[in-house]
């Protein structure tokens, strides 16, 4: 069956719009600093490929810095809603990172281990199960990360 050169046009212009009406109907808070560390549309392309070279220097060389960590990522990215509550990655239509790999149906294992949150909403959980007395290890981690950074919390107290 041949398409005409009418349909196809339609039919790309439509794919082409798609990613301006879920812009458009996005639920994400924005992000907390005014500009990325790297220009936005750079980022768009190469963020796995920056966080996968930090990942290299912190795990195999042990250099730490922060500027292109996962960490100062979540801490910028994943702000509270206007009720205050902090998206989990599960949460694939507020989380910063899980709406744009839902939307390009990219999986990816970055917060089997690490946090999918800053530290402040994870101080806040906890905070929040102490008020309704509950003992903070009932708060329930989405990664080994969150479980390190409540124990060393408790333990700070």
């Amino acid at each position: 069956m041949k398409m005409t050169t009418t349909v196809r046009v339609l039919l790309v212009s439509l794919i082409l719009l798609l990613p301006l009406a879920a812009a458009e109907s996005s639920k994400i808070p924005p992000p907390k600093g005014d500009q990325c560390v790297e220009e936005t549309e750079w980022m768009r392309v190469h963020h796995f490929e920056t966080i996968l070279h930090q990942r290299d220097e912190t795990v195999k060389k042990g250099i730490r810095t922060t500027k292109h960590s996962l960490k100062n990522c979540i801490s910028c990215h994943i702000t509270a809603n206007d009720a205050g509550v902090y998206a989990r990655y599960s949460d694939k239509e507020q989380h910063f990172c899980a709406s744009c790999h839902e939307y390009t149906a990219v999986t990816i294992d970055c917060f089997h281990c690490h946090s999918d949150r800053p530290e402040e909403a994870v101080r806040e959980s906890i905070k929040k199960y102490q008020k309704d007395g509950q003992h903070p290890h009932h708060v329930t981690h989405s990664s080994t990360s969150d479980l390190i950074l409540n124990s060393k919390l408790l333990t700070a107290q």
